[in-house]
């Protein structure tokens, strides 16, 4: 439930989808007002999935409300859309109560389904909310709010060609790093997590069922290709499912190499990195582009979407001399000399 709020102070909202990937933006950007005005008050809406709430843990300077976990838009099941636009409703009816009694300043949303009823109970009411797309292409949610607010914040310019209609405001996407971060010791760090010196360290981006293409293709890579093996060590996130599978093929190989799901303190890892591979996920390009790393990025593409290969494009014509695309369908031919050239450079 909320509380009671001194009006003095300044009362935001913020609200963000079922993903780490809105949700972590979301956050950094709310932190970074509390840290510029202490005395604000800053609540966020999430989807309340498992995900959700275990990032929020850490984050207990963030009222923290979720009235329903809203499920995806039921396509193929048409069945469950009666219990859909019952939640919907639902999650409306409870924003109106929320935000009613919270008396924000304004509604900042940062995409995903459930910003929708959050955004439009506050317009109801008369609180204004703002927009931040943070991928090329708008997703669903940030398109169809578009229509109801005059502010919209993009962090690829490429953004407003979908967006005609409205003024976008090109705006720095929310890094959750600082300029702390870049401060390092390169021996310390290695020694620490028991790397060599002598050799490139590659890291690899990877974790999601959608990075599985991206771990095979290094590991065909390394395995093909000996000379490589032999001067590189490996930092890579992969999926909870295939830890043991890459920790077994780096030893059998005899390459120096961390294997881990998550870590908090991934700074330390950009920071270790001569070379990095991932996907184009916003985030993580934003981050590698903020610790100046060389990057080859495989973005993720689909039948139904290829956002991640406009996010990869955009960023290679920003900053060229740090980022190379490669496309699924090439990539096994290319993947070696691309590596090799950038370990060069």
């Amino acid at each position: 439930m909320s509380t009671l709020i001194n009006h003095a102070t300044l009362v935001l909202c913020f609200v963000a989808g079922k993903s780490g990937g809105h949700l972590l933006p979301c956050i950094t950007q709310a932190e970074k007002i509390l840290k510029t005005d202490p005395t604000s008050q800053v609540h966020l809406f999430s989807s309340g999935s498992d995900l959700d709430n275990k990032i929020m843990e850490k984050h207990s300077t963030i009222q923290h409300f979720v009235p329903y976990i809203i499920d995806s838009i039921p396509y193929q099941k048409p069945w469950l859309f009666p219990y859909f636009i019952y939640s919907m409703g639902a999650y409306f009816i409870n924003s109106i109560y929320e935000l009613w009694s919270m008396k924000p300043e304004k509604v900042i949303s940062f995409g995903g389904l459930n910003s929708i009823p959050v955004c439009l109970a506050g317009k109801l009411i008369g609180i204004p909310f703002d927009l931040y797309e943070l991928n090329v292409e708008p997703g669903r949610a940030v398109t169809f709010l578009s229509y109801f607010t005059d502010q919209v914040y993009i962090c690829f310019s490429q953004t407003a060609n979908y967006l005609k209609s409205k003024k976008c405001e090109l705006a720095p996407y929310p890094v959750r790093f600082t300029k702390k971060d870049l401060e390092y010791n390169r021996l310390e760090l290695l020694q620490k997590f028991e790397l060599h010196p002598d050799k490139s360290t590659i890291l690899i981006l990877g974790g999601s069922q959608g990075s599985i293409f991206v771990n095979q293709a290094i590991k065909n890579c390394l395995e093909s290709n000996p000379e490589l093996s032999n001067k590189v060590q490996v930092i890579h996130q992969i999926g909870m499912y295939d830890h043991d599978e890459y920790e077994k093929f780096y030893a059998s190989h005899n390459i120096p190499a961390i294997v881990f799901a998550y870590n908090e303190q991934l700074q330390n890892f950009y920071n270790l990195a001569d070379l990095i591979i991932c996907r184009a996920g916003a985030g993580t390009l934003f981050e590698v582009e903020f610790f100046k790393k060389p990057c080859i990025i495989i973005p993720l593409q689909t039948d139904l979407n290829d956002h991640q290969l406009q996010n990869a494009d955009a960023m290679e014509e920003m900053v060229p001399e740090q980022f190379s695309v490669l496309l699924q369908k090439n990539c096994e031919q290319k993947f070696l000399a691309t590596i090799q050239s950038k370990l060069i450079n």
